[in-house]
């Protein structure tokens, strides 16, 4: 009888628990409540996860990973390299906009080329010592850099316009001038075909009408800009300290000279001297004479 009313005492516990189990699943706020639970344990997963796989991150970075920075500097390298080794360009954004019409007054041309590279100005005609170029229709046009380089002058000069000047590497300076206004100040840093001015007139050369004049200076000696044109800024360097090496050779050649001539003189004087000797014997025989 005893086991018989345990079973049936634990019978009615069961199911009152069921009961109780189906009536709380019945209640509105059970099953937000699960859902919520299930979220809790997928984001408390999610960031274990994460926390590992930052740990993994900090680890050094493999062999190909270094290969592969060692590759981006190696670009970024080429680059730099790329921009020093840029061409020189006409300083106009539009190249076949404009033609030159004044040239460089080189000194081994002809004399016809040499008459057309002269500047007449105050009833008297200068040497010019670069390009002049212009617009067939006589309009203003962009003037830009030539090469990348920086602004050490931008002024405006009563006589030749406003004037900017570029200093790149090697000692070397580009030179624009005639221009209308300046789009640069002094200490700027432009990359090549930036905008520097708009060509204008000025009063050294009236007669090129609008215009903008361009120079390249090598250490302060002035260059044919023609010569140089779509050529590399390195080579226009190299170009000009070649140039200068021949000049040594004819120095050799006067110093040559001077030696010859100082020997020449140094034959010469003791034929002078036994003159005087003789000259000076024949008053003595004439003293005896006399005696």
């Amino acid at each position: 009888m005893r086991e018989e009313d345990k079973q049936h005492t634990a019978a009615r516990e069961s199911q009152s628990r069921a009961s109780k189990l189906r009536d709380a699943m019945k209640k509105s706020w059970v099953w937000p409540a699960v859902y919520l639970s299930a979220c809790a344990i997928l984001l408390g997963s999610f960031f274990f996860i994460q926390g590992t796989g930052t740990d993994q991150a900090e680890e050094p970075l493999p062999p190909d990973d270094l290969e592969w920075g060692e590759e981006s500097q190696n670009e970024e390298d080429a680059v730099e390299v790329a921009l020093e080794t840029e061409n020189l360009q006409m300083p106009v954004s539009d190249e076949d906009s404009v033609e030159i019409i004044g040239y460089y007054y080189d000194h081994e041309a002809s004399t016809e080329e040499q008459q057309a590279a002269l500047v007449y100005y105050n009833n008297m005609y200068y040497h010019n010592k670069g390009i002049d170029v212009a617009r067939e229709d006589n309009e203003t046009f962009e003037v830009t850099a030539a090469a990348s380089g920086e602004v050490v002058k931008a002024e405006k000069d009563s006589l030749l316009g406003h004037i900017v000047e570029l200093e790149h590497e090697d000692g070397l300076v580009t030179s624009y001038n005639s221009l209308e206004k300046l789009e640069v100040e002094e200490g700027d840093s432009v990359s090549q075909g930036d905008v520097l001015g708009m060509a204008g007139r000025n009063l050294y050369n009236t007669d090129a009408g609008v215009h903008a004049h361009f120079e390249v200076r090598s250490n302060g000696e002035a260059l044919n800009p023609v010569d140089m044109l779509h050529q590399p800024m390195s080579e226009i360097v190299n170009a000009d300290e070649k140039e200068e090496e021949p000049k040594e050779e004819p120095k050799e050649e006067e110093a040559d000279t001077e030696d010859q001539g100082d020997e020449d003189l140094e034959e010469m004087l003791p034929q002078e001297d036994d003159t005087q000797d003789e000259e000076e014997e024949q008053p003595e025989e004439n003293e005896e004479d006399v005696e």
